[in-house]
């Protein structure tokens, strides 16, 4: 380690440096809301530097919990999250797959699909649509419109384009179907690229609330972050509707930081385990394609 620190220059000093700032300027505000969440009132009001709060609490996250919305919240988030997933993997991974296939009519696909990425649809016509086909307080109004995705279709083709063809041909001689070769020999060796998608998709779902907002008209069909936005603008009024004894420790801004921490967190934990597939299929995916 100190050999590598003598070989630096002034110019790694720098960078290093940089780097350093930039973590501490993410760091910073993550610890400063975890902090904010766990303190009580007249602690938060009285300490000018709250870093390191000498007295902690987790009546904030009581209160939170207490509520309803965030339970139904969390049912329909993570409802959607896996479903939506599940269907955005099942979707783009086919459409790639098939679109690898010497299929007449792929030039006109592609045209058509490319064509999506500069014009949509339109909000008004895309509401009309979901109203028509029965979809208005239908959780599943905030999954389908999320299917195909053609970034996500351009990485899984980068990366299929990488793989050995002696895999297929080996299987076709054996008599194995598309279908076959797919789902047990292309997939097992996609998993990074894969693992990168589902990341995608599983964040994109988690973080839902446009759709919750237009289509589910009762609470208890709202996403988790649509409850949070309610949480946010509505802390005030629900700290006064607290006992007194409870506002010595509750207060509506620890409510709301605590609202924030209760709705990253899932998410935030479950990011590491994907890490290392996510940042290698980025790398095959985008590069070698």
């Amino acid at each position: 380690m100190r050999r590598r620190l003598n070989s630096w220059t002034i110019g790694d000093y720098i960078i290093a440096l940089i780097l350093v700032l930039i973590a501490l300027s993410i760091l910073i505000p993550v610890w400063y809301v975890i902090v904010v969440s766990l303190v009580p009132q007249h602690v938060y009001f009285q300490t000018r530097l709250l870093m390191f709060p000498h007295e902690l609490t987790f009546a904030n996250y009581n209160h939170v919990f207490q509520s309803n919305l965030i339970r139904t919240g969390f049912m329909t988030t993570i409802f959607i999250t896996i479903t939506g997933t599940l269907y955005a993997l099942a979707l783009n991974v086919s459409f790639a797959y098939a679109l690898l296939k010497p299929i007449p009519g792929r030039g006109i696909v592609w045209v058509l699909l490319l064509i999506t990425m500069f014009i949509s649809g339109g909000l008004f016509p895309s509401f009309l649509m979901m109203v028509n086909l029965g979809f208005m307080n239908n959780r599943l109004a905030m999954v389908l419109p999320f299917g195909i995705n053609i970034v996500w279709v351009f990485l899984l083709q980068a990366y299929m384009r990488t793989l050995s063809n002696e895999y297929e041909e080996s299987a076709r001689l054996d008599g194995a179907g598309e279908m076959t070769i797919l789902i047990r020999i292309v997939l097992p060796l996609c998993k990074p690229i894969l693992a990168t998608v589902a990341l995608f998709a599983a964040v994109g779902r988690w973080n839902e609330w446009f759709n919750g907002l237009m289509y589910m008209q009762f609470s208890n069909l709202w996403p988790l972050q649509l409850v949070l936005r309610e949480i946010l603008s509505n802390a005030g009024q629900l700290v006064q509707g607290l006992p007194a004894d409870a506002r010595i420790v509750t207060f509506n801004i620890g409510i709301q930081m605590a609202s924030v921490i209760v709705t990253m967190l899932p998410i935030v934990c479950v990011y590491p385990f994907l890490q290392r597939h996510f940042v290698k299929g980025i790398q095959l995916g985008g590069v070698k394609g």
